[in-house]
């Protein structure tokens, strides 16, 4: 699969100055496809300073012998988020970097430069039934409950070494026969200690940790648009979305002051209906933290 073995890579990172974490074992071959030719340099840079932002969290999240066999970073958005919201915005919040290992894909939501935020999902090779690349150049999951993941944004090699990684990982899963009981098969992870939240649950009871509800983060929406993106930590949309509603305000003003009180109820449940929506089903889409155990927030 590989043109380039690990001696070849690690020789590579030393000329560069670039020094990744002894306490993470990665398969540099795949990590680092590219070392030389056009661009490979600053190719490496690239893909080492995603690392280097997501090294700390992978200290902790990795199980014991987990190795990281691929590291890229996309965006996973839906047609519905991109309609509603905008491209702009849905790109925003859905930023996530995918991590492929000897036992798992794992999917954890980032900024705009790969800093790692506390919503993250665990897939299970054996929970997928395809990983390709669509017409549009977008990676596509195919998770065997019926749910596609579409990806863009992910640099060419990385797509193309994506799907080799899983091919050979999904075969080397096969042959031990490890396929776990899962709720769903993508997994919600407790944004505070890591472990499986199970599908429909808002309580971490490994930890204690407690997260936000769609239909809290909807009713919020409703009422004051922005107060959900507020909870889920989107702040640069929250922004949006509050100078939206002081519009809305002004404008439900001039409508009262004419006395048409059944269009200023239409308008509002209207414009605060539809945000509460898409915003309830954004939260859907993975857990976010409402709490976290006293001994562990002091």
């Amino acid at each position: 699969m590989s043109t380039v073995d690990s001696q070849a890579v690690d020789t590579k990172l030393t000329q560069l100055n670039l020094k990744l974490s002894p306490n993470i074992n990665y398969r540099l071959e795949t990590m680092f496809p590219k070392i030389e030719g056009m661009f490979a340099k600053s190719g490496i840079k690239k893909k080492f300073q995603l690392v280097k932002r997501l090294e700390p969290l992978l200290e902790e999240m990795l199980l014991d012998k987990e190795e990281v066999l691929f590291i890229s970073k996309g965006n996973q958005s839906s047609v519905s988020e991109q309609f509603f919201m905008g491209a702009l915005w849905a790109q925003t919040i859905n930023h996530t970097a995918v991590v492929l290992t000897n036992f798992r894909l794992l999917c954890i939501r980032t900024n705009g430069s790969g800093k790692p935020k506390r919503t993250f999902w665990s897939i299970y090779y054996s929970q997928i039934k395809d990983l390709k690349s669509t017409i549009f150049g977008n990676a596509k999951i195919c998770l065997k409950d019926g749910k596609n993941l579409n990806y863009s944004g992910f640099p060419k090699i990385d797509r193309k070494t994506m799907r080799e990684v899983f091919l050979n990982a999904y075969k080397s899963f096969e042959e031990k026969g490890f396929d776990p009981e899962v709720s769903q098969s993508r997994e919600n992870l407790c944004g505070n200690c890591f472990a499986v939240v199970p599908k429909n649950e808002y309580h971490c009871e490994s930890c204690g940790a407690t997260f936000w509800k769609p239909s809290e983060v909807g009713i919020r929406s409703f009422f004051i648009p922005s107060w959900g993106d507020f909870v889920m930590k989107h702040y640069p949309v929250a922004c949006a979305e509050l100078c939206g509603f002081m519009v809305l305000l002004f404008v439900l003003a001039a409508v009262l002051a004419n006395g048409d009180y059944g269009f200023a109820v239409f308008l509002f449940v209207l414009a605060n209906g539809g945000d509460a929506a898409i915003t309830a089903q954004i939260a859907s889409k993975g857990l976010h933290l409402k709490s976290v155990p006293k001994s562990e927030s002091a």
